[in-house]
């Protein structure tokens, strides 16, 4: 797939609205491939996260990709109420690195949006890195969850 410039990104992701991710209704999640976003909102405005060369405005926490977006996210909505009863099982590597290292102190559950857009499996690959990359060369620095943990 060429590259895609800034401008264009926004046209070729038409992403969902954004859906509170403990109470999301899942009538509203695909079941295709496809990639999704988590954010931090409180009172429903994205909160903004110091980064290594600036602030994420955008509260970005996680972008990630997946073969079917409905079980994605059902796992991380599992997780995440899981992590309220302090019986879990870690389904996502977002949710283990989210309970591994305590963000689950400063990122409520319950203060944690989602959103996703349907892509085609053979592009997501190509759309997983463009997003986390443009991240990246902006932030100079990952989304929080995304960083890479070795489960023990």
């Amino acid at each position: 797939m060429a590259d895609v410039n800034e401008e264009n990104v926004a046209r070729a992701l038409n992403w969902s609205k954004w859906l509170n991710l403990i109470s999301i209704d899942f009538s509203l999640v695909p079941k295709m491939s496809g990639l999704y976003q988590l954010r931090w909102v409180i009172d429903g405005r994205p909160q903004p996260i110091n980064r290594a060369n600036n602030i994420d405005d955008s509260g970005c926490l996680y972008i990630g990709k997946t073969a079917n977006l409905y079980r994605r996210i059902k796992r991380l909505n599992h997780g995440l109420i899981q992590l309220q009863t302090k019986n879990v099982s870690y389904t996502h590597t977002a949710i283990y690195t989210y309970s591994y290292y305590g963000f689950n102190k400063k990122y409520k559950p319950e203060q944690i949006e989602i959103r996703c857009v349907e892509k085609p499996k053979e592009e997501t690959d190509y759309w997983e890195e463009k997003l986390i990359g443009d991240y990246v060369e902006k932030y100079l620095d990952k989304p929080p969850l995304n960083i890479n943990i070795r489960r023990l």
